[in-house]
Order: C-alpha cells, then structure tokens, then sequence
C-alpha cells in the first residue's frame, strides 16, 4: 500500500508548530544526533537537510556559515522556518517530497541529512527516499529511521490489551516492519487519529539500502536506547546538570556501539542511526 502523499502533506502541515518541542526523551536523541553532526563537519561547505522542518539543524548551521539547503513537504514548516531565518543570507528553503528530488543535481551537497520522518513516513517508498538522499550527496551522509526493535513493542503495547489478541498489524509489523492506517480492520482503531503509513529498520536493513547507492556505511546502530531503558527519571536528572548530561550522552554513545547496537532506541523521534560516507573514504 503506497502513501497517499496528499493526506501525508496535510498531516505534517498540523505538526509544523510543535516539531521543535521535545518531549520524553526526545532532548537526549537529538543531542546525540548533534554529535553525529559535528563528527561529521570537516571539509564540508554544503550541506542540505531532507524533512527539515522548522529548522532545528538548518538554521544553527546556516548561522555557523555553511550553506545550506532546508528541504521540507509541509509549506507552514518552511514557513516557520524562513521566519526565523530572516537576515540570513546563505540558507534557501525548498519544498519538495523526500521521494522525489530531481529538482537538485547529482552530489549538490556535501553533507545530506535525512532525519525522522522524510524516511520512515513515506511507508513503501522509504528505498526511493534513501536512493535520493544519496544521489544528492556528494561525501558524506546521515539518516536516522524508526527502529523495528521499538515500534514493535509499541505496537503490541497499543493494541493486545485493547483487542485481546496479537493482531495481523503487530505480526506485520515484526515481519517487515511496515505499518499502513488503511492496512487491515484494527489499524484505525489503533491510533486517535490519522497516523499515515509508517515503514521501520533493523540496522541490516537500514544499511543495505545506503550501501546500494555507492556509500560506505560507518556506522549503523540504535540511537539512544540507555535513555529508553533507564527511564524518564535518569533522562530528567541528566538533563538538570551540565556535567552529568555530557557524561550521560557518552555512556548512551558506547551503549549503542558496543552493548546494543540493535536495541530500542530512544522512545521519541526515531531510535536508528546511519552514518555513510560516498565510496570507500571519508
């Protein structure tokens, strides 16, 4: 079942307002992003951002001199985003579909970010939004995905005690990791409201399909899953210290690498990690 894009659009149109409000454990995931970002910043001047909503990796970027890209679906984001971009000379915003990015050359860009929902919203047609996001980098990639190791439980969560059974979509889920609302009878019944189509990796599977397009995958892991595991508590407690926080981002950094590297993820915001660099140097 492909994504009715239309619908979609309309979707992320309501969430423009709130995509910069980090709830739960949404500050430690993106924190670890940021390190990712930094790693990732030498010999790089271009850089462009697919799904990048209100700008919270654009704009701070384009404030450090980089020239930058900002690609998004939704025309309020962009919106939102241009408003807060105002005096800055080295920033254009384009709105465009992940899945479908002809309107930018072949490497345009030297540093291509895809991040949340540009992937894992497009449900089916996630491999075209990976083939694109690659065609338009010229050295160096990063991607985060939704996790298959914790959407299904959160699928098993919302759905066994309201229907008493493990449904087809959980199964489905856990097979391929797609969900679509329209897919089987339990799905709309599942969410409060519209919740699109929605597709989600292992990290195989995730680096699979950026190995196909002429990149070397360096890492490809779960993304914050010591922050899901400890609870909202240690979450909240680091972020109240300085010291503590930079202390407890290095611990979720090992965590990832060398202790779980296909565990949960962080709860929000999608829970899987690619960093891939075009042919087989940085």
């Amino acid at each position: 079942m492909k994504p009715d894009f239309k619908r979609e659009q309309a979707w992320w149109e309501g969430k423009a307002e709130g995509e910069e409000r980090d709830l739960a454990d949404e500050p430690i995931n993106r924190a670890l992003r940021w390190r990712e970002i930094e790693r990732n910043l030498k010999g790089i001047r271009t850089i462009a951002e697919v799904g990048a909503a209100a700008g919270a990796f654009t704009l701070p970027l384009a404030k450090r001199g980089y020239k930058v890209t900002h690609i998004d679906f939704s025309a309020p984001a962009l919106e939102l985003a241009g408003r807060k971009a105002r005096g800055l000379k080295n920033i254009t915003f384009v709105q465009a579909n992940a899945t479908n990015l002809s309107v930018f050359p072949d490497k345009s860009s030297d540093l291509v970010l895809n991040m949340d929902g540009a992937v894992s919203f497009c449900g089916k047609e996630a491999p075209k939004t990976i083939k694109e996001t690659c065609r338009i980098c010229r050295k160096k990639l990063i991607v985060t995905a939704s996790n298959k190791g914790w959407m299904v439980p959160v699928w098993t969560y919302c759905t066994l005690p309201k229907f008493k059974k493990v449904v087809h979509a959980v199964t489905h889920m856990a097979k391929t990791g797609f969900w679509h609302y329209d897919q089987h009878p339990h799905n709309r019944k599942t969410t409060p409201g519209y919740f699109g189509t929605l597709q989600s990796f292992l990290p195989a599977e995730l680096a699979a399909l950026i190995k196909k397009h002429g990149f070397r995958v360096k890492q490809c892991h779960a993304l914050g899953s010591l922050a899901n595991l400890c609870g909202q508590g240690t979450v909240d407690a680091a972020l109240k210290h300085r010291g503590a926080m930079e202390e407890f981002l290095n611990l979720c950094e090992y965590f990832d690498k060398e202790i779980m590297p296909g565990g949960p993820g962080t709860k929000q915001r999608a829970g899987l990690l690619a960093v891939a660099y075009r042919g087989k140097s940085a």
